[in-house]
């Protein structure tokens, strides 16, 4: 029986001593990529004791897989601005600013960025202190009287906020006429207007601008 364990043992010691070499003669990256596996493996099961009323038990529970990082905020900034700035031929630095405060309302309001901004192109063609004969004001060419108290500011001549009130009423009537193109007729002529040929060509642009920035996302 002795002699039996200790040939075994000899054995096992020649066989190891092989795989070793052999380990050791593969390409170094296939190594690194077979450790990454085999620690991705051991570490997908954890085995924890938890105390229950007949004293403990083994629950196994998987690691959830790496969340997916998010890009950071300068650079989808960055990167909104440069398809912006190709897009309509805006000076870099103006395009940043505006991707800035367009990529925000965008997001509280629940809004794609690309219509947002096709909306601001459309309105304002980016100027900042626009201003219309009929009084609206702004990138967003938001109107004071309407809309300052509904959107809760006091200062719509800032571009940040007159692009978070235009934002807000967007989104506002998208809720209330049920869809986006309603929303932007609503947004050009009033919610009661007649003007049916002005409202189109308002929309058409928009879609324009829009294909304009969807092309620079290729």
């Amino acid at each position: 029986m002795s002699v039996l364990a200790g040939s075994t043992g000899r054995w096992k010691q020649r066989e190891g001593k092989r795989v070793r070499q052999l380990w050791e003669q593969l390409p170094f990256i296939f190594r690194l990529q077979a450790g990454l596996l085999a620690a991705i493996v051991v570490a997908t099961t954890i085995v924890v004791n938890v105390a229950g009323p007949q004293g403990y038990e083994r629950v196994a529970f998987a690691i959830p897989a790496a969340e997916h990082v998010q890009r950071p905020w300068q650079s989808e900034v960055d990167a909104f601005a440069s398809r912006v700035s190709r897009a309509f031929g805006v000076r870099r630095s103006t395009a940043g600013e505006f991707a800035s405060w367009i990529l925000e309302a965008s997001e509280r309001q629940q809004l794609e960025p690309d219509l947002l901004a096709s909306l601001v192109h459309t309105e304002s063609t980016w100027r900042k202190e626009a201003l219309s004969p009929v009084g609206a004001i702004g990138p967003a060419q938001v109107r004071p009287n309407f809309w300052s108290r509904f959107c809760g500011s006091s200062n719509l001549h800032d571009p940040a906020e007159n692009i978070y009130c235009g934002a807000q009423v967007l989104s506002h009537l998208r809720d209330r006429c049920g869809d986006e193109i309603c929303a932007l007729k609503a947004y050009n002529i009033g919610p009661y207007s007649e003007r049916v040929q002005a409202a189109r060509r308002y929309v058409a642009k928009i879609d324009w601008a829009r294909s304009q920035l969807r092309a620079e996302a290729l």
